[in-house]
């Protein structure tokens, strides 16, 4: 596949493609870069520090729900998902904060070093208009989902008004005003969400087309395989070093997808199978089921893909006569071969597992496990077992099973 060369762009700049996610982070409080304005530098720390408290004063907000809470059913396990989800929120803002600074400026000039050396695919310089059109599309459905949601909590679903916790208690002019607030708390928590997605995606999917424009070359080039093999390990090499600089701040996404994402997951699952929600309390957990199950699915997706683009490779180096190469090239065969086993190219959650294909077993096999348990298991089954003791002239394991 042929690649277009920088000097051959015209006006196109290195970074261009980056330049509207790195605004989506500055909108959002997120310092990034050396500005030259002390000015600017002064009002977007402080834009993150308004910013970050609001996220994490909604976590706090959302806790005094549990003061009222006594009962361990349905509402108690929806209540507890939906903090798990703001507490989710609030450790993506706080993590991305320290992480971009330093990790995506890093990754910035990898990127740029890799296109001044290996040339700009086409995909590269039409990434940022992508990146307008996933932001637009992503934001419009967070803002319609927050207004509803919001209109349903002060009219149409009435039993839904201890989600907004503590600002039920108000009346009038007050309470419009604690809603005005309320719908500016959840823009800037699922702006934030947004922006975090947003970096996700772009940075992977840059390095996934690479990857795959990468193995797409080798492949068509297979004929000449001995005179090109070394180009191409250094420049898969470069791709694989790009990812693991990636790889230091989505991390922080693919982790806390997966330690918020999956309690929240079961305490939904539990509401609705043994809640007995009323309609309005269904509706809400349904909608926010969909919303982390769908996180869940594009975090793991995007991973284990990008962890096939960069081992694709392997199964056209596999495919060729080794017969007919030379002995220095078999041997370069043999180290890179060696280094994609050794080393995986993809997310590391924190070094605990790479994302790949196994992955997506693992979490639906968690989830699954945690579904059939509560379907088997009964609210009633101790009082029941508890009735067996005492009956008289009764087998316990025949009533009890």
């Amino acid at each position: 596949m042929k690649l277009t060369k920088v000097e051959d762009i015209g006006q196109f700049e290195l970074n261009s493609f980056m330049k509207p996610l790195i605004q989506i982070l500055h909108l959002n409080g997120f310092y990034h870069g050396q500005e030259q304005s002390r000015r600017f530098k002064c009002a977007v720390v402080f834009q993150a520090v308004i910013f970050k408290s609001l996220t994490v004063y909604n976590v706090v907000r959302y806790c005094s729900i549990f003061l009222g809470e006594n009962k361990f059913d349905g509402n108690l396990m929806s209540s507890l998902a939906v903090l798990s989800f703001y507490s989710y929120v609030t450790y993506l803002s706080l993590a991305l904060t320290f992480a971009i600074p330093k990790h995506f400026w890093r990754y910035e000039n990898l990127i740029d070093a890799y296109i001044s050396d290996f040339g700009a695919s086409p995909y590269l310089m039409n990434l940022k208009h992508k990146i307008r059109k996933f932001v637009v599309i992503v934001e419009l459905f967070y803002l319609s989902f927050i207004i509803s949601t919001t209109l349903g909590l002060n009219n149409a679903f009435p039993t839904l008004e201890r989600h907004m916790t503590p600002f039920n208690n108000h009346l009038g002019s007050a309470r419009i005003a604690l809603l005005v607030f309320y719908v500016f708390v959840q823009i800037v928590v699922s702006s934030q969400l947004v922006m975090a997605i947003v970096l996700f995606n772009t940075t992977t999917i840059c390095l996934i087309k690479e990857f795959r424009i990468l193995s797409k070359k080798l492949e068509e080039d297979m004929d000449k395989f001995e005179s090109i093999f070394g180009q191409f390990c250094q420049r898969h090499k470069r791709l694989s070093l790009i990812s693991d600089e990636g790889n230091s701040f989505n991390s922080h996404v693919a982790f806390a997808t997966y330690v918020f994402g999956i309690p929240m997951i079961c305490f939904l699952v539990y509401g609705l199978i043994r809640g007995s929600l009323p309609k309005d309390e269904l509706l809400f957990c349904s909608g926010n089921l969909c919303t982390i199950t769908a996180l869940m699915i594009l975090v793991t997706v995007m991973g284990f893909v990008l962890n096939d683009s960069a081992n694709e490779p392997l199964q056209h180096i596999f495919r060729s006569n080794w017969a007919s190469y030379s002995e220095e090239t078999t041997q370069k065969i043999s180290l890179f071969v060696a280094r994609l086993a050794s080393e995986k190219v993809g997310y590391s959650v924190y070094g605990l597992f790479t994302i790949d294909r196994s992955t997506i077993l693992m979490v639906v096999g968690t989830i699954l496990t945690y579904a059939v348990v509560v379907l088997q298991v009964q609210p009633d089954s101790g009082a029941a077992c508890n009735r067996c003791l005492t009956a008289d002239n009764l087998n316990l394991t025949q009533l009890c099973s």
